[in-house]
């Protein structure tokens, strides 16, 4: 919940007849703080327990008060100063002393010092201190998210974190202001991951010295075997993952940047399912180098001349293969040790008796962690999260791959003089996002989430909807039909006033008039001098256009005001808040302006007000005083901000004299609130600016706002509205503007302006903000509305039709149609296509770069199985299969092909789904090749006119064709498996067919994938469906063989290539080890009886 709403539900306790069991039933959970200085206020301590601890809390606790309740910045600070210390200091001290005594005089277990608490009156007080001390025996929690993102403080137990299956666990969790629970959720994960930054390889190589060296106790020992057993994961494969991990990437040494000016700026590596570099000057490569001479790995920060120059340097390591291999290994290794861990514990627990503390797994990973010489901070970092498990549950063969679940990390290169022969590798990341802990809630608890604008699309101010339903399927609900007709005919009842012509809406755009400044003002205070006045007032103040024009419409909006006696709250909402001195935003201007409009075009008896509502310690009381004195009749211009005011704060104040004011619906509960309070009568919506973190304030940013607008980039990549390449020119626009740089990609800029989500963040603000002069029954016979031209522009009036919209946000809407203007929307499906590439490839190719295992060999052949099913895909295929829509693309089911061209190795992807091939090279830049995606370009036609091939497909349910479907394999796939599997199945039916040559699978992991399959007397046999275009080196190809051949331990390698080409010749090295064969079949599908002949002459 955002505001608890306590009252309303005592209230609705007691209409029901059950107001005795409210307080038995109903418990709000606080964080420890909050309930212990709440307690301080009203509750005493006994002696024994008013420690030096006690008392220097108390007396930081008085200090905070006196501050507090003192006007002026100076006097905020030291109130917050305090409030920091206490939580973060005072009150866990005294808490810890609590906890102790409890312990010590109660040693039976959580449930006797329960028990004590309740009865006992010398230990009565903890409850009203620690009230979660009885959380588990109310049936209502009432509790903010922030809350629910940190942990219960029970106090007779260790605490935990509310995000597990001990609180969630078939509970019914309803979330209030839906949508603006995704930004409490992310604040709270930035807050978190930036309390676990480390230095990266200094966590691997603490972690390798530890498991290398250290020989863990006989108990842990024995534990370990037993969690092993029957299990693929081995503490040995860890010990040679790490070995190999150290050894190639010469850990042994420091690294350190190098380079005849070194750096002066930052550099960053950035990493989400690829790497992205971010450097200082015009650098633009990171280049490690091992020198032994020097014992160390040297980092030069590289221009693309010079890091193409030192490429096949024989020294060079690939930093970012190492980081991703480090990765990996820290994966594996943080589950082996939860897993062993969770033995540990069982075993701990078996010990104890019924009564006693419950020992917790992850103290049980402490501990193991520990063992290996981590530091605190270290320990931190590798149990985070394992708490409240690790990972999306999901089938193996169709992953999560998107953002969401997988989430990014930002690495630092940092030199200084206190570590100055080595370069820290500073690293955070964001491992979880708002979506990823959602879909955890909804697998242990119903959710239900209230609010009136969370279906609003737009990824900058709400859940991605669109991936929330992918992931729970049916379980993703909406209210039906019939309800939300129903809902429809009850408010459209209560708005029959609106309609009758007894409330009246009237919209003001304040800036339609393009006039010079001087005009404008001019024309607001209907007097030459006061218009200069202020003009001199803007320059002397060095006041920008923009924020003139804001002026002027504010100006504007305040002369009416005056104008419109009958407004008695008047709210004024910007992006930012006025400050007295703030050229940009001057309070002291606003109140001049006030008062010499009022001089001009008020009533001589009138009066009002202006009052500035800011977020932080003091919101509360503001607002309180503000409400009471709108409820004694004063008039009050109000300002405030889109982020303090839109989303669930409400501006309802008391009234007494109902007298011309019109009452909606017909409701006559005298205890209805919505009767006996009014709404603003009038509201002012300024621009919407900084609709993503502002990326012109970089200079001002904090780590956690880089990663704000981190983790914004990637939601718009994931929600298809922008390309990898201009997801990662944004990425540097920001990493580099936070690091001092001030190259802004003019471009990507201008796209991220084009997206959608942008135009439905500001609809969703303008619907908050509307929504605050709808929330009680009592209507003045005119409200007013204002804002700009921008605002209207930036309104997205599509993504509101059919929904049920106030008569305010109708007026707003109709004045949005009528100027006629949109925006180009980009072609989701196309990005979609090119994301779901790139994506489904970062996934491929770590399974290829990690060693195998009989888990993912099986889900390998999963996908070659797959693959050669459904080459292209049916509407219900891709219904049913996660598979299918994690790795397939979409196509029109009449486009027999499609383009792709690949950076790297499937890096990013770039498709054309409908040009043709010279048109799509066109578009590419120098060096870019163009391949296709068909059935011909995999040459199935020919390999089924082989005899007896097109029966055995069919028998294996395997295509013949590529049918007319409406989704069809994406590059990766159809590059790195399809083509590969249909040559290794063909291949293999024809050897059988031709020679008898019986060929067996591998089922052995070290050998996995070295070769295709294995036969009779040590031969291995390796398929290829090369053309002369994708055919690469001989020498290479032969060198790598012979490798993989020694690697095997085989005899004999037979390298074949399905369909012969003209200008290659069979041939055989001088050894007789290996064994190539350019084709099997001609170009027709006949056999090829030279090359058969030929192979079987050289078979053992």
């Amino acid at each position: 919940m955002k505001n608890l709403p306590v009252d309303d539900l005592r209230r609705a306790y007691e209409q029901d007849g059950r107001g005795d069991v409210f307080a038995k039933e109903v418990l709000v959970l606080r964080s420890a703080t909050d309930t212990v200085l709440d307690a301080l206020e009203r509750q005493e301590a006994p002696q024994e327990f008013r420690t030096d601890t006690f008392r220097a809390l108390e007396n930081a606790f008085q200090k905070y008060k006196r501050y507090r309740d003192q006007p002026g910045d100076a006097a905020s600070e030291l109130a917050q100063k305090l409030l920091d210390s206490i939580r973060t200091d005072l009150e866990p001290a005294f808490r810890r002393e609590v906890e102790a005594t409890l312990r010590k005089t109660f040693p039976g277990g959580p449930a006797a010092r329960r028990e004590a608490i309740r009865r006992q009156k010398r230990y009565s007080w903890v409850a009203a201190f620690y009230p979660a001390v009885f959380w588990s025996e109310y049936k209502v929690l009432l509790l903010s998210v922030k809350k629910l993102m940190a942990r219960n403080v029970p106090i007779v137990e260790p605490s935990f974190e509310c995000l597990s299956d001990r609180m969630l666990q078939g509970a019914i969790l309803c979330i209030d202001e839906f949508d603006a629970s995704r930004q409490v959720i992310l604040d709270c994960l930035i807050e978190k991951s930036l309390s676990l930054r480390a230095d990266y390889l200094q966590l691997f190589n603490q972690v390798y010295q530890g498991i290398r060296m250290h020989q863990a106790s006989r108990e842990l020992t024995v534990l370990r075997a037993r969690y092993e057993n029957g299990r693929n994961r081995t503490w040995q494969a860890l010990l040679d993952q790490a070995e190999a991990i150290y050894q190639d990437g010469a850990l042994q040494y420091s690294m350190k940047t190098v380079g005849p000016t070194q750096t002066q700026g930052r550099n960053f590596l950035f990493h989400d399912s690829s790497y992205l570099t971010v450097l200082d000057g015009n650098r633009t490569h990171i280049r490690a180098v091992r020198n032994d001479e020097q014992a160390q790995v040297q980092i030069h920060l590289d221009t693309q001349e010079n890091y193409n120059a030192h490429r096949d340097d024989p020294a060079r390591l690939v930093l970012q293969n190492l980081l991703r291999r480090i990765h990996v290994f820290l994966l594996r290794f943080q589950r082996y040790v939860y897993g062993w861990a969770e033995e540990y514990a069982r075993q701990v627990n078996t010990g104890r008796g019924a009564a006693e503390d419950r020992y917790p797994v992850t103290a049980a990973a402490e501990s193991i962690f520990r063992e290996y010489g981590l530091s605190p901070e270290q320990v931190r970092l590798m149990t985070a999260g394992l708490e409240t498990g690790a990972g999306t549950v999901h089938s193996a063969i169709a992953p999560d791959l998107s953002f969401y679940e997988t989430g990014f990390r930002l690495f630092e290169f940092i030199d200084d003089d206190r570590h100055r022969t080595q370069t820290r590798l500073q690293y955070f990341q964001l491992q979880n996002t708002p979506e990823k802990v959602l879909l955890y809630i909804c697998r242990r608890a119903k959710v239900v989430g209230l609010s009136a604008t969370a279906s609003l699309p737009t990824v900058l101010g709400n859940y991605d909807l669109r991936y929330l339903k992918e992931r729970l399927g049916k379980n993703f609900r909406t209210l039906s039909p019939a309800a939300q007709d129903a809902i429809r005919q009850e408010m459209e009842k209560l708005w029959e006033p609106y309609r009758n012509g007894a409330v009246q809406v009237h919209l003001q755009v304040v800036d339609q008039q393009e006039l010079p400044i001087r005009e404008r003002l001019k024309e607001v205070f209907g007097s030459d001098s006061v218009a200069t006045r202020y003009e001199n007032r803007f320059s002397a103040r060095g006041v920008r256009d923009y924020d003139k024009k804001r002026y002027c419409a504010l100006f504007t909006a305040m002369k009416a005001f005056w104008q419109h006696g009958e407004i008695q709250a008047f709210l004024c909402l910007n992006q930012a808040l006025p400050a007295s001195g703030k050229a940009s935003l001057d309070e002291d201007i606003l109140r001049d302006a006030l008062e010499d409009l009022k001089q001009k075009f008020a009533d001589p008896d009138a009066s009002g007000n202006l009052m500035v509502l800011r977020s932080g310690d003091r919101f509360e009381s503001d607002k309180e005083e503000l409400l009471k004195r709108l409820g004694n009749g004063e008039r009050w211009m109000i300002f405030s901000s889109y982020q303090t005011l839109g989303a669930g704060q409400n501006l309802q104040y008391p009234i007494q004299n109902h007298e011309g004011l019109v009452v909606l619906g017909d409701s006559e509960n005298p205890a209805d609130g919505r009767l006996t309070h009014k709404d603003v009568d009038a509201v002012y919506l300024g621009d919407v600016t900084h609709v993503s973190v502002n990326l012109w304030d970089a200079d001002n940013w904090k780590s956690a706002d880089l990663m704000e607008y981190c983790f914004q980039m990637e939601c718009l990549y994931q929600n298809d509205e922008i390309s990898c390449n201009t997801m990662q020119n944004l990425m540097r626009n920001g990493i580099g503007c936070f690091s001092g740089k001030r190259n802004v990609d003019a471009q990507a800029q201008a796209r991220l302006r084009q997206c959608s989500s942008f135009y439905g963040k500001v609809t969703r603000d303008v619907v908050q903000a509307v929504g605050r002069m709808g929330r009680t029954f009592l209507k003045r016979p005119n409200v007013y509305l204002f804002t700009t031209t921008k605002v209207l522009q930036c309104l997205d009036a599509d993504c509101l039709e059919g929904k049920l919209l106030a008569p305010e946000m109708q007026a707003i809407v109709r004045a949005k149609r009528a100027m006629q203007a949109g925006y180009t929307r980009a072609d989701r499906v196309h990005l979609e296509a090119e994301r779901v590439a790139t994506r489904g490839n970062a996934y491929l190719m770590r399974m290829l770069n990690v060693p195998w295992n009989a888990e993912s060999m099986a889900l390998w052949k999963d996908l070659r199985q797959m693959v050669l099913r459904s080459p292209r895909a049916s509407e219900t295929l891709y219904r049913e299969s996660a598979a299918i829509r994690t790795f397939y693309l979409p196509l029109s089911p009449e486009q027999p092909r499609y383009f792709f061209a690949q950076k790297g190795d499937f890096s990013e992807v770039q498709l054309a789904l409908e040009s043709n091939r010279s048109a799509f090279a066109a578009t590419l830049p120098q060096g870019g090749f163009p391949s296709e995606v068909s059935a011909e370009e995999a040459r199935l036609p020919i390999l089924l006119r082989y005899p007896g091939l097109r029966d055995y497909f069919e028998e294996q349910g395997w295509a013949t064709d590529f049918e007319k479907e409406p989704y069809i394999l994406s590059p990766v796939l159809f590059q790195n498996i399809y083509k590969g599997a249909l040559g290794e199945v063909a291949g293999s039916f024809i050897l059988q067919k031709e020679l008898g040559l019986a060929l067996q699978e591998i089922d052995d992991p070290a050998c996995f994938e070295f070769f295709d399959f294995v036969g009779p007397n040590g031969i291995w046999v390796d398929f290829k469906h090369w053309k002369s275009s994708t055919r690469q080196p001989e020498e290479i190809v032969r060198q790598k063989t012979l490798a993989k051949l020694d690697a095997v331990g085989g005899q004999c390698a037979f390298l074949l290539n399905l369909i012969a080409e003209s200008d290659f010749a069979p041939s055989v090295t001088t050894d007789g080890r290996l064994v190539e064969i350019p084709g099997l079949l001609l170009p027709d599908g006949t056999i090829n009886r030279e090359t058969i002949d030929y192979m079987g002459r050289w078979l053992p």
